[in-house]
């Protein structure tokens, strides 16, 4: 029997695009390749190629530069050991190296992994997070570390994708690090507070990380506390301090205490809305923006047996208030369906109303949870529909809520057409300025986008958008119409396979409420595969709600399961209707589905 013939040896090589090999599959190293093409996906084969190579070879560039590494430091004299040190320590660092200079060194062989943006990349309030802020170099360790975690991990998560407007990147981390003001005090103690949360969650050193997220909590409410005092403590300093304080609160798990840091950030606003603060700057339009929106979702988690709970109901649970006394009329649909007013301007006697109507017109509103104004004005009208109709407030006009549902659904399907036509961003829903005082990569790709902010994540934030129309779609048949989940059925598997999209392309946290809305109404073996899915993933976030949200789906299901099961398997699961937040209420569960 002959020998086998030799093995060629294989030459390892770096040039097939890294989607390939991030999926361990051939490349054909086309660009774009054939694969990437096959399956929709974005192709990186123009991107830098990397090969082995020998000293003895010669190889062909095609733009490769290189250099001898000993010609780089020629002429230069060697660093001592000292100078080492400190300047790596400063490369390491998150602020500047404390009580100890520099020395005279004119070069840095390490200045390549700068750790810290260029000045001329920030705006004013930015420089303070780069250069380590004014007065906070007593910091321990632990806060450094905590800071460091928020900043890097914390403030990405608040958002679906990556985007260089995050206000918990962009404002959050520098307003806190001036630590001057008993706001900006409160607002850095919260941001740790939210940061040792996250950390418990996610499993490290938990007993240490939940005792320095307490003592945080405390010494921020004391802050806070002494802002107001003052009377003279900044809008925007105090609700962004309240607002984080609310969200550390969602991390913790704690699922009813979320709800009194809501409150008083709504009667702030309310004590302060006749100087329209939300003006003031960006900083203030984005925290105020996400005020609105956590208000607008967390109504859609009451009950109706709350909603028949008069003053606790209101204190603890708010919605927009909407008044529709004349939604019948008002709402004639206009040539473009988004023009339509679903908070219309007859109700404007109502301040809050008026102010509510007056920040959803702020530029980009929504943008931050990955959805537009315009959808986020459909939640809120379905929900405040869904409350009054179950008041008896249209009993008397019987038509009134057909008009309201065919508002709705025209505008809905505008929106999913507008998204899958590409256009406009769905990010933004029109076109975003770059804020004057910020630097940000540029598109030149069309002399038309030269003022537009470069989105990376752009594909998973249709995919994003998508999630949440279709998720809206659900939530109005069910809470208007009471339709049982088969008929909506189509809407939770399209929820889903947009989810599925989303990270494909992406490794963001998508937003919390399109997937649960979908999650409670799936009662296929697929749809609720899906749902499992998205279940794990979502909790590797370090979110406590998250578990919350895990034991109100898998209940829903029980009960629905429960009753099949009881009816002999007469009944089909797809028409027994289970309300999740009657669930959640028996469960003892206040969430907040962000």
């Amino acid at each position: 029997m002959g020998s086998a013939p030799p093995r060629s040896r294989r030459r390892r090589e770096f040039t097939g695009c890294w989607k390939c090999r991030a999926r361990k599959v051939k490349c054909d190293q086309k660009s774009p390749c054939s694969s990437c093409q096959r399956l929709g996906l974005e192709c990186d084969s123009s991107s830098t190629r990397l090969v082995w190579v020998r000293g003895n070879e010669s190889y062909r560039s095609t733009g490769r530069r290189d250099m001898h590494c000993e010609r780089t430091w020629t002429g230069h004299t060697p660093l001592d050991s000292d100078a080492v040190d400190l300047l790596i320590e400063q490369c390491d660092s998150l602020v500047t190296v404390e009580k100890q200079s520099l020395p005279d060194v004119h070069y840095n062989p390490f200045s390549v992994f700068s750790a810290l943006p260029s000045m001329s990349l920030l705006s004013s309030s930015n420089k303070v997070l780069a250069s380590g802020g004014t007065d906070t170099a007593h910091a321990s360790s632990e806060d450094k570390f905590l800071f460091h975690h928020y900043v890097h991990f914390v403030a990405s998560v608040m958002m679906p994708f990556e985007h260089p407007w995050n206000p918990w990147k962009l404002y959050y981390p520098a307003v806190s690090l001036q630590y001057s003001l008993p706001e900006e005090k409160a607002l850095y103690h919260a941001l740790l507070c939210h940061a040792a949360f996250n950390l418990a969650n996610l499993g490290f050193n938990k007993a240490r990380m939940t005792w320095l997220a307490a003592r945080n909590y405390n010494t921020a409410i004391q802050h806070l506390n002494s802002s107001f005092q003052t009377a003279k403590g900044s809008y925007s300093g105090i609700l962004a301090a309240i607002l984080t304080l609310m969200m550390a609160e969602v991390y913790s798990g704690q699922s009813s205490k979320w709800k009194h840091h809501l409150q008083g950030a709504w009667t702030f606003l309310l004590n302060s809305q006749n100087n329209e603060p939300w003006n003031e700057s960006q900083f203030a339009c984005f925290s105020t923006q996400s005020l609105l929106i956590v208000r607008i979702i967390s109504g859609t988690c009451s009950t109706d047996r709350n909603n028949n709970n008069t003053t606790a109901t209101t204190r603890n649970t708010p919605s927009l208030a909407v008044d529709l006394s004349s939604l019948p009329t008002d709402m004639l649909a206009p040539s473009d369906p988004t023009e339509s007013d679903l908070i219309p301007s007859s109700s404007s006697s109502n301040p809050e109303t008026s102010m509510a109507s007056s920040i959803l017109s702020t530029p980009q509103f929504g943008f931050t949870i990955g959805a537009q104004r315009s959808l986020l004005e459909c939640i809120s009208t379905i929900t405040t529909v869904s409350q009054r109709a179950a008041s008896g407030a249209f009993d008397t006009t019987p038509f009134a809520v057909d008009g309201i549902v065919s508002q709705i659904l025209s505008r809905l399907e505008h929106l999913r057409e507008q998204n899958n036509n590409h256009h406009p961003s769905p990010i933004y829903g029109e076109v975003m300025p770059i804020p004057p005082s910020t630097e940000i990569i540029t598109s030149n790709t069309n002399n038309n986008n030269n003022n537009t902010a470069v989105i990376q994540d752009d594909v998973a934030a249709r995919y994003q958008l998508n999630a949440f129309i279709y998720a809206t779609y659900i939530y109005l048949y069910r809470s208007l119409l009471d339709v049982p989940p088969r008929r909506v059925s189509g809407y939770v598997s399209l929820t889903f396979e947009n989810i599925k999209s989303f990270y494909a392309h992406s490794c963001g946290n998508l937003s919390l409420w399109p997937a649960f809305i979908a999650a409670v109404e799936a009662y296929t073996d697929q749809d609720m595969e899906s749902a499992k899915a998205w279940l794990r993933y979502s909790a590797q976030f370090g979110q406590g709600n998250r578990l919350e949200v895990k034991r109100i789906v898998e209940e829903v299901w029980r009960r629905r399961e429960e009753v099949y099961i009881t009816s002999g398997s007469a009944m089909d699961r797809g028409r027994v209707g289970v309300d999740w937040r009657e669930v959640a209420d028996d469960l003892g569960v206040d969430i907040l589905l962000v």
